[in-house]
């Protein structure tokens, strides 16, 4: 009797446990109900992977289907891209009811960012829920338009010394001292000098000014520059609070020479009353070349190595 109970009330434990068992759905096969196919209707026309240049006009023709769930909004959303706003999305509301199990539509796209760009088409039911992408993607590469030079290092310049590297080839990413100045001229977009800001309270701060070593006159007399080869680089004055702009935004040479081409490029040696208005964290510059290229250069930061030398740290972008 005693192990004809126990066997029944591990049977009764049993049958609770599988009663209680709840069987999901599989997440890959959860959303077969949409599916949908991208069509080759035109030479600009992407269905799987397609190679451009900046700014290529790239078309994305689309049908998706519902066979169960009407769809009442349709989006084509670009995947695994960093900017300001997080994922780009662009949302259709299917209006129509008799669209509401198919859905076509042509997306015409400006391609205006380097390297590999993915979109995928979904669908969304009255409720706002995800309904599915019928697992099809399709990438576009836009091939490489502009060059990045991360964390360059531009020390203040002292009035004695003259080995310390305060010329700067937005080109080639390099820095070069004064001795070194003239030999190399041709390559120098700018310098750079620091003062101390005169205002209340800022006893602490260094306006950090630029010049074009066409400048003339000589804003830097320290350093005489008059028999060195004038390269024409044109400026801009310093644009405040980019650094998202500069990181996620201006991501093809295109883009950049949009942005440069907005502004005044008619700087060739600033004189600034405030810390904040100059080469400080955040701000950028734009520039043009001799060559006709643009390009822009962010600040990072404003700060001092180990031996307490001051440097002004910039991140450049440029076009091929």
């Amino acid at each position: 009797m005693k192990y004809a109970l126990k066997f029944l009330i591990f049977t009764l434990a049993g049958l609770t446990i599988a009663s209680c068992k709840k069987t999901s759905e599989n997440v890959f096969t959860m959303y077969d109900d949409v599916q949908v196919q991208f069509h080759n209707n035109s030479p600009l026309s992407a269905i799987d992977y397609k190679l451009v240049n900046d700014g290529d006009s790239v078309y994305i023709d689309y049908t998706i289907t519902s066979s169960e769930e009407e769809m009442y909004s349709v989006v084509v959303e670009r995947l695994g891209v960093a900017s300001t706003t997080g994922f780009e999305r662009i949302s259709t509301p299917v209006d129509n009811v008799d669209e509401r199990h198919s859905f076509s539509r042509t997306v015409k796209l400006k391609m205006q960012r380097d390297g590999k760009n993915t979109f995928r088409v979904y669908a969304v039911n009255a409720k706002g829920i995800y309904m599915g992408d019928g697992n099809k993607k399709v990438t576009i590469e836009v091939a490489p338009s502009h060059t990045v030079l991360s964390n360059r290092r531009i020390f203040a310049p002292d009035t004695v010394r003259k080995d310390v590297p305060s010329f700067f080839s937005l080109m080639e990413g390099e820095t070069f001292t004064y001795d070194q100045g003239k030999a190399n001229a041709a390559k120098i977009d700018f310098g750079i000098r620091r003062r101390p800001d005169p205002r209340t309270g800022q006893a602490n701060q260094w306006i950090y000014d630029y010049y074009s070593i066409s400048a003339n006159p000589n804003p830097y007399d320290p350093y005489d520059i008059s028999t060195w080869e004038k390269r024409q680089t044109k400026f801009s004055k310093p644009v405040i609070n980019q650094t998202n702009n500069f990181l996620y935004s201006w991501v093809s040479g295109s883009v950049i020479e949009e942005q440069a081409k907005s502004k005044n490029l008619d700087v060739v040696s600033t004189s600034f009353n405030t810390w904040q208005e100059g080469l400080a964290p955040g701000n950028v510059v734009f520039f043009q070349t001799p060559e006709g290229k643009y390009g822009v250069f962010l600040v990072t930061a404003v700060t001092a190595d180990l031996q307490g030398n001051p440097f002004v740290n910039v991140s450049v972008k440029y076009q091929n």
